[in-house]
């Protein structure tokens, strides 16, 4: 009885590996030069150290990111046209486009903001215009380069996580009951592959969005259109591949759970089989002997 228990089990360990190897990928040299690629990009976006910047080169972007950051005109017009909208907001009551004199403190306030938004428009280009001369002085493959595609990488990173959080949030705020027959586990379970759909729209959404922003930092740099493309390609494959190799792991640990419960299950469900035809071969040899 033991012997067939085993044999049994043995049976179902190959099974189950060779169900297993089969959802795995063929390793061609094709195969193998995509994954090289696909972990060189994910490298040099997360870990690789970018060349050093000359000394010269970053003393002129501090000065240029100083300027940009510390110009006394465009402070003090950002203050007035900060001070104009909390006037703005103060008036506008409830119904305040028909309620006087509401409506002309409102129009009033209004004028005195449209007036100042050129000045405005016109020291942000100002400061805008030193940030590229900045990214220009170090160059897009730096330190600062690296910095930058890095922060925003990590940005867009927590955003998709956010997204995540929220959703699942909502789903189960506004679930409805589980049916009765419903165990913990299978509870459990099924809100865990909820967070991981919603994990993988966010995280896939959340790639496109810096796709979209690496490319405008890129070109912000001013570098040659070669190397502004290569330095864009890897940084979009680099983060594409890190997304797909965390959802990877995450969907293979959830997976990994639900085998490990279901063979375990399988195995309870084997061994009570088993244990209910030896109790019923030991009865009918019982009720044999007695006979006798």
């Amino acid at each position: 009885m033991a012997d067939a228990r085993h044999a049994n089990g043995a049976q179902m360990r190959r099974r189950d590996e060779t169900a297993v190897l089969d959802y795995l990928p063929r390793m061609t040299p094709r195969t193998y030069s995509a994954m090289m690629a696909w972990v060189m990009c994910i490298y040099l976006l997360l870990f690789a150290v970018p060349p050093a910047t000359p000394p010269e080169a970053m003393h002129r972007y501090r000065e240029y990111m100083t300027a940009a950051a510390h110009d006394p005109v465009a402070a003090q017009i950002e203050a007035e046209v900060a001070q104009l909208i909390r006037q703005r907001q103060e008036h506008e009551v409830l119904f305040y486009s028909w309620r006087e004199p509401y409506k002309s403190r409102v129009a009033a306030v209004q004028a005195q903001i449209d007036e100042r938004m050129p000045e405005l428009e016109q020291v942000n280009a100002e400061r805008e215009r030193l940030r590229l001369k900045a990214r220009k002085t170090v160059g897009l493959w730096s330190e600062i380069g690296a910095a930058d595609v890095r922060r925003l990488f990590w940005q867009s990173w927590q955003e998709g996580k956010d997204f995540a959080k929220r959703m699942t949030f909502y789903d189960i705020l506004f679930a409805t009951t589980s049916r009765r027959e419903e165990t913990v586990v299978a509870v459990m379970l099924r809100w865990l592959l909820q967070f991981l759909m919603n994990l993988s729209v966010g995280l896939l959404t959340a790639v496109v969005w810096f796709a979209f922003r690496a490319i405008s930092l890129v070109f912000s740099y001013q570098p040659p259109v070669l190397s502004g493309v290569a330095f864009a390609a890897v940084s979009v494959i680099g983060a594409a591949g890190a997304v797909l190799l965390f959802l990877a792991l995450c969907y293979s640990a959830a997976v990994g759970g639900v085998y490990l419960v279901a063979r375990q299950a399988a195995h309870a469900r084997l061994e009570a089989q088993q244990r209910q035809q030896y109790l019923r071969a030991q009865q009918a040899q019982g009720g044999r002997a007695h006979y006798d």
